[in-house]
């Protein structure tokens, strides 16, 4: 029986037929693009950063060339595919090998990478844990703070309002000028008997009006009434200022060079101005015009004096002015407005002292009367707005309230200003 020819393989036949097949197996879905189904080495687990199984320095790859899954287990034809897959895995096992190695570093360098990250992340979060400690503890003593600062405030407010309540009780008191007034009384001389000869100044009231001025007369706001005069005064030669009180117009005068002195009969006001060093006279204005050479005044002044005054002795004053004042000489009287009801009827009867108002156009009489040519009227110290009666603004009771507001709240003083 002769022996059968050896089977000759045609490669180029059979790797044509398995190109076939596979392109008919994956149009049908028999299996996919990637090695899902192919059992291949799983690499080791990762924990904390480190692989467990291979060793990274010199154990076995993650990434390496396996030709030994080469192989197919098909029946009839599996060896001979098994031994083509075999052909061609030799074939590019240095390439394939080649890049497996590299695959492998990088993956070692990325696993590196990572670890690294992992830990700088770590280390960032434990920073700013601690940043955030940091900041809470800050927090928590900027509100400490904050709550301290408050009760500080609220006490200081508190404070304040104590001293506030103490400032305004000593004010009541005056307990400054009235302690002074002692203290000027303790170093005055004794009065004169009545046998020497030499009678002491009257006074009309015998009670403390020093601090009666400083409560309803404030020194401040005495000096910004006042200071309209000066420029009328200036340059008029000397000016006698009669019930100077406490000398607020004699020193606006002095500071502008003119040659100004007080006349007061208040033993208070007298002992206060020579403490000043304001030159006063301690007599009563009539007195003092009385013996005064004519035309020998520049001006004469008197501010809420001529309400304390009889008739008599204020037609005298008017009278007397007008002898003892040079040629061009000025006679300034400021007195309350009885105009105004409030003024003339209310606030005038605060002070004990007062005789009775006198209206405007009466000084002015009595000015003309002794000779001085040009008498002005000013009226002074407006009620403020707010204060007065608000007018309706619908036109038909406007007229009434204004008329109203002028009787009631109308200006609360006045002055003649009258020329020789």
């Amino acid at each position: 029986m002769p022996a059968p020819d050896k089977q000759i393989i045609d490669v180029e036949r059979l790797v044509t037929e398995l190109k076939e097949r596979v392109a008919r197996e994956r149009a049908a879905g028999g299996y996919g693009d990637d090695l899902s189904g192919v059992a291949l080495e799983a690499p080791p687990p990762m924990r904390d950063g480190i692989a467990h199984g291979f060793d990274l320095v010199g154990g076995g790859p993650r990434v390496r060339f396996r030709p030994e899954l080469g192989f197919s287990s098909k029946p009839v034809v599996g060896p001979v595919i098994t031994l083509v897959k075999g052909f061609f895995l030799r074939l590019i096992f240095f390439v394939m090998d080649d890049m497996a190695r590299q695959a492998d570093t990088a993956i070692t360098r990325l696993e590196s990478a990572l670890a690294a990250e992992a830990s700088a992340r770590e280390a960032a979060e434990t920073e700013v844990q601690v940043l955030g400690n940091a900041l809470d503890a800050q927090r928590h003593a900027l509100d400490a703070e904050i709550a301290a600062r408050k009760a500080v405030q609220t006490d200081v407010g508190e404070v304040a309002d104590r001293a506030g309540d103490i400032r305004s009780r000593l004010e009541r008191l005056q307990l400054e000028s009235r302690l002074a007034r002692l203290e000027r009384g303790r170093r005055a001389p004794a009065a004169p008997s009545a046998t020497s000869g030499e009678a002491p100044p009257p006074s009309a009231v015998d009670f403390d009006y020093e601090t009666f001025e400083a409560r309803f007369r404030p020194e401040e706001s005495v000096r910004e009434r006042q200071q309209q005069y000066v420029e009328l005064l200036k340059g008029q030669g000397r000016v006698a200022d009669l019930g100077c009180g406490r000398g607020e117009l004699i020193e606006l005068l002095k500071a502008e060079g003119v040659d100004a002195y007080g006349v007061e009969i208040d033993p208070d006001f007298i002992s206060l101005l020579e403490e000043k060093g304001v030159e006063v006279i301690a007599k009563d204005a009539v007195t003092h015009l009385a013996e005064l050479d004519p035309e020998s005044l520049g001006g004469v002044v008197g501010s809420h004096l001529v309400e304390h005054l009889p008739p008599a002795a204020l037609t005298s004053l008017v009278s007397l002015a007008g002898e003892k004042l040079a040629t061009g000489g000025i006679l300034i009287l400021e007195t309350p407005n009885p105009e105004s009801l409030v003024a003339g009827s209310i606030n005038f009867h605060r002070d004990l002292t007062h005789v009775r108002p006198i209206h405007p156009d009466t000084l002015a009489f009595l000015a003309e009367s002794a000779g001085f040519s040009k008498v002005e009227v000013r009226r002074l110290s407006p009620v403020p707005q707010e204060e007065r009666l608000p007018v309706p603004g619908d036109g038909r009771l406007d007229a009434v309230v204004e008329r109203l507001n002028d009787l009631l709240y109308g200006y609360q003083d006045y002055a003649i200003v009258a020329r020789k």
